[in-house]
Order: C-alpha cells, then sequence, then structure tokens
C-alpha cells in the first residue's frame, strides 16, 4: 500500500514539474517577444501560473511542501515522500524542457534561454556562489509564503493576490527556484559541472530558505 501511495507521490511531482516548467516557459516567452521591463513584468506575473496549478490541484512540489519539516514532527511516510517529489519535479521539468529543446532549438529564443542558464551557472566568484545562495534561500522563503497564503484564503481574492505578489517578487528579483532552473536547463540543453553545483545549491537553499517563514507565520498566529 506504501508502495502505491510513494508512486502516487512520483507522479504528482511530475505534474508538478511540468507546471513550474510551464510557468518557466511563459516567462521565457514575455522576456523574449516583449521588449524591455514590461517583457520582464508580464513574464514574472505569468510564471505564477505554474505554482497556482501546483495549489490547485494539491501537486507534490518539494519547494512547496519541505517547509513542513521546520513546521512540526511529521509521520516517517512523509519525510521519505519528499526525495520522490524532488525526483518527481526533476523528471517533469527536465521533460518539458528538453521538449521545448527539440521544438525551438534552432530558434532565436535559444538565445535568450541560453543566456538564463549562463546566468546561473556563471560562478567564478565568491561573489557568484554568495549571490545563488542569498537568491536561492529568499526564493525559498517566497514560495513557502505563497503556498501558505494561497492555502488560507484557497480561491478568495486575497490568497490568490498574495500567491501572484510571492511568486511575482521571486522571479521579477532573479530569486532562484530549483524547479524552476532544472526546465531552463533543459529548454537550453545546458548540462554540465556547474548546471549539478547550482542545482545542490538551490535545493539546499530553498529548503532552509522556509525556516524564517515558518517562524513568521508562528509569531503571527500567536498575535492574534
Amino acid at each position: 500500500m506504501k508502495q502505491l501511495n510513494y508512486l502516487f507521490v512520483l507522479l504528482k511531482g511530475i505534474l508538478a514539474g511540468l507546471a513550474i516548467g510551464l510557468g518557466g516557459f511563459l516567462y521565457i516567452l514575455m522576456i523574449h517577444y516583449v521588449d524591455g521591463e514590461l517583457g520582464k513584468v508580464l513574464g514574472s506575473l505569468l510564471f505564477s501560473i505554474g505554482l497556482f496549478l501546483v495549489c490547485t490541484f494539491y501537486l507534490a512540489l518539494y519547494t512547496g511542501k519541505i517547509g513542513l519539516v521546520f513546521e512540526k514532527k511529521q509521520e516517517n511516510s512523509f519525510y521519505i515522500s519528499l526525495p520522490i517529489m524532488l525526483v518527481g519535479n526533476a523528471i517533469g521539468a527536465v521533460s518539458l524542457g528538453l521538449i521545448c529543446y527539440v521544438i525551438f532549438k534552432n530558434t532565436e529564443i535559444m538565445t535568450t534561454v541560453n543566456s538564463v542558464c549562463a546566468s546561473r551557472t556563471s560562478l567564478i566568484t565568491f561573489n557568484d556562489y554568495l549571490s545563488m545562495m542569498v537568491k536561492s534561500f529568499l526564493c525559498g522563503l517566497c514560495v513557502y509564503l505563497a503556498v501558505k497564503a494561497f492555502a488560507k484564503d484557497r480561491f478568495r481574492p486575497i490568497g490568490i493576490s498574495l500567491l501572484v505578489l510571492f511568486v511575482f517578487v521571486f522571479v521579477y528579483a532573479g530569486f532562484q527556484h530549483c524547479i524552476a532552473n532544472m526546465f531552463y536547463f533543459g529548454f537550453g540543453n545546458h548540462f554540465n559541472g556547474y548546471t549539478f553545483v547550482n542545482l545542490a545549491f538551490v535545493i539546499f537553499f530553498n529548503s532552509i530558505g522556509t525556516i524564517p517563514g515558518v517562524f513568521l507565520l508562528k509569531l503571527f498566529d500567536k498575535s492574534k
């Protein structure tokens, strides 16, 4: 029975990876085809569709679930499911990225995709690594707050607005999300040593970035 549950987690993880990949694809389209700041703004807003789909259909997104580890003690099955959903997220996001690569590899959009990939794997100086860690940490915080806000006021204007706001902030500010990066690397067919260094750092700092969000919400609940 548990094996079936874990298979279900994997499938929901794959769908979550596809949803985040869709958000990343819309972001790439906007910044490529819409000039200037408007493209970045539109892309950041449309990226939120990915997380909205995850929350709406209760999909298994690693960055949306890892914060539960720091909230309270979970059942052992939950801790086992976390790496399974992360693998599912990777399968979904990278697969969609590779499909996009096959479709668009001979088009000008690849210039934009390659630029996004390079911005995440140009790791030469200490400041490059520090920037990646800070951006990943803050992204983890934003995703945690977005998911919690939507869960509290599900389908109400405030819940949807806060989800879009937190997603807009992390995308527009250039924060790094591990599953989105997987999609970008797949789209750019951009796989080398630095790709996996980036993912290792971003996964870790996305994870611990949820910690201040957990404490903030606990303080908020106590103040009521």
